[in-house]
């Protein structure tokens, strides 16, 4: 049920999965399971599990707790299903069964070859919980979340604060810190006077327009990280004047992305035009581009029927996040931008639940937005944000294109990296010529820090590591 970065931090701490990334790297690393093998064509995986791990309720974790985590999500019968697990087929929806071997082996059978599989099986949809907590409950973790982490839950005050505290009998790294509270800060300015004057040890998202001065406070440790992702502005294809692709690329050309990233992004990440960062699987090196050319984008309005321009809604949201730290100045720029070729976009900011509810339902012309990915692989960002199957849910931009599901659909069923390669670039190409999206910027991850922590950083799949967390008194 998490939905944001700040759900997967606690899940991280809480939470294990079979497998993890290996510190500050995205290198798959053995966690539940101890070992893994898959079958010769590739639809069948087998997982040896740790023995003698116990959950934070003293239950025993088995193979049959494996089983049970995975099936509540994909059978919808299940006694502990909800419709609420949103992410599930995004990362793992070609899972058919889960067989229990024995108690510490179990096998997961696919429909599809997995090459993905594990970068998914390190991340939050995929973590194994308390089958005695969920029990014929599937909101059970809710209010009491019960894993075999390096934290165990305390208690929750809404709007406040969550209070982790150490779990002794961990299997692995066993925490130094004996405590961690999650406190509730919604104010950037009020949360970086809290790190400033040691209220606070760590902040999530450091402002951008912080970031540089702060790096020069000896009592900080600014941390930044690249995400695998992208910053962008959705457009929504199936909308009025937008159906028409020229209008879509004249939106395209009308955007100054290099200001954006100066005065929005504070020059920090990369400007780009595409989903997946250099060097990355799925990059192309060969994509369509599209200049700063204003007089060429009211040529192309002209063309479509709209010399004098139209009326267009542009939804934001206010809160920053980390494909857009700075959505009030970026929104004012694209919007001074669009004016320019005779666009008018009348701003409508929307809270953070808000926004999530109308970008799924398409009730928006363009839209601030973006994707950071927790499974550091192209079907961890391409695959869920531009396949039709996923219209409604995280394709924001509507794109209902076959050949892009052809090359997204063969793409994350080979084990061949170089076609993979050769089929995500090809559907990124396809993408950029549909002009679905302005992509604008390869963000960065942040992460203020009080100079008397240590041990603690940000992965590139958006995850922070407290395990080995010390703090100097």
């Amino acid at each position: 049920m998490a939905t944001s970065s700040e759900d997967f931090k606690v899940a991280d701490w809480v939470f294990d999965g079979l497998v993890r990334f290996d510190g500050p790297t995205t290198k798959i690393a053995p966690a539940l399971a101890e070992s893994w093998e898959r079958s010769e064509n590739g639809l069948i995986w087998t997982f040896k599990l740790r023995n003698g791990v116990k959950f934070h309720d003293g239950t025993p974790f088995t193979a049959e707790a494996v089983k049970v985590s995975f099936e509540r999500q994909f059978i919808k019968d299940h006694p502990s299903y909800s419709r609420r697990f949103v992410r599930w087929d995004g990362k793992l929806g070609a899972m058919k069964s889960v067989e229990v071997v024995d108690d510490h082996t179990v096998k997961l059978h696919f429909s599809l070859p997995q090459p993905a599989l594990l970068y998914n099986l390190a991340i939050y949809p995929a973590y194994i919980v308390s089958p005695k907590s969920i029990a014929g409950k599937p909101d059970g973790l809710v209010d009491r979340p019960v894993g075999t982490g390096p934290f165990k839950f305390v208690r929750w005050e809404k709007n406040n604060l969550i209070e982790l505290t150490r779990n002794a009998e961990y299997w692995g790294e066993v925490p130094k810190v004996e405590r961690v509270v999650l406190r509730v800060i919604p104010e950037n300015d009020v949360r970086l006077l809290a790190l400033q004057k040691g209220e606070i040890q760590l902040t999530d998202d450091v402002p951008f327009n912080r970031i540089n001065d702060l790096k020069a406070d000896p009592a900080l440790d600014i941390q930044t990280i690249g995400a695998v992702g992208f910053s962008g502005i959705w457009l929504n294809v199936e909308k009025g004047p937008l159906k028409d692709i020229r209008v879509r690329k004249a939106i395209q050309k009308a955007i100054n992305r290099e200001r954006v990233f100066k005065v929005s992004f504070f020059g920090l990440g990369e400007i780009s035009q595409q989903a997946m960062p250099p060097g990355e699987l799925g990059h192309s090196t060969n994509l369509p581009k599209y200049d700063f050319d204003p007089k060429g984008a009211k040529a192309l309005l002209a063309e479509a029927g709209y010399p004098d321009g139209f009326e267009l809604q542009f939804m934001s949201f206010a809160n920053p996040r980390p494909y857009f730290p700075s959505p009030t100045d970026g929104v004012a720029i694209i919007q001074a931008d669009l004016k320019a070729v005779g666009i008018k976009a009348t701003v409508s900011m929307a809270t953070w639940s808000d926004w999530i509810t109308r970008r799924r339902a398409g009730d928006f012309g363009i839209t601030v937005g973006g994707w950071t990915a927790s499974t550091v692989d192209p079907e961890g960002v391409i695959f869920p944000t531009f396949h039709s199957q996923f219209i409604g849910e995280d394709n924001a931009s509507r794109l209902n294109n076959p050949k892009v599901d052809a090359l997204l659909d063969k793409a994350r069923s080979t084990y061949d990296n170089a076609e993979r390669q050769k089929l995500y670039a090809d559907a990124m190409n396809i993408i950029a010529d549909d002009a679905a999206a302005v992509f604008l910027v390869h963000p960065v991850y942040s992460l203020g820090v009080r100079a008397e922590v240590k041990g603690v950083f940000r992965n590139p799949a958006n995850q922070v590591y407290l395990n080995a967390a010390t703090l100097k008194k």
